[in-house]
């Protein structure tokens, strides 16, 4: 089961449409093209560097003793790219201001979407209740002391 990050994009809402579902766990296409699985993640820079880093270990497999050493570089480039790859994702991301919602653990992505959409969507009804309610005294509802040790914040 692999856990997908939801990220939405700046200004807009838990429940918009152009929310980003990257998956958080190891991938065979970023292990197999690690340079041209990063430019398709749009993550130019860095995919730039590691074609550059690829060239450079392609070269060092001409050498003569080379070839072991730039098979195991390979590897771990290979290796470092699919493992952490989503992560490179998510912080580049981040740095454009989008907005990390949550991590939802689902089986497939199909899954995660109807999970993220099910509970934003719930979520959004029960804040535009609490919106449109008028309260009886001045200020919100949490300025006051209630009953019980914490705040529910809304949960049961």
């Amino acid at each position: 089961m692999a856990s997908y990050l939801i990220m939405t994009p700046p200004g807009a809402a838990a429940d918009d449409e152009g929310a980003r579902f990257v998956a958080d766990g190891f991938s065979w296409t970023a292990f197999f093209f690690p340079a041209l699985w990063l430019m398709a993640k749009q993550t130019w820079l860095l995919g730039i560097g590691v074609a550059i880093l690829q060239i450079l270990l392609i070269l060092l497999l001409q050498l003569p003793g080379g070839f072991v050493a730039a098979l195991i570089m390979h590897l771990a480039l290979s290796l470092l790219v699919s493992l952490e790859g989503p992560l490179f994702i998510a912080r580049h991301l981040s740095a454009r201001d989008w907005t990390l919602r949550t991590i939802i653990p689902a089986p497939d992505i199909a899954t995660a979407e109807e999970i993220y959409y099910s509970a934003a969507t719930a979520q959004s009804k029960s804040a535009t209740r609490l919106q449109s309610t008028q309260w009886s005294r001045t200020g919100p509802p949490g300025d006051s002391a209630g009953l019980g040790l914490f705040e529910s914040y809304g949960e049961r």
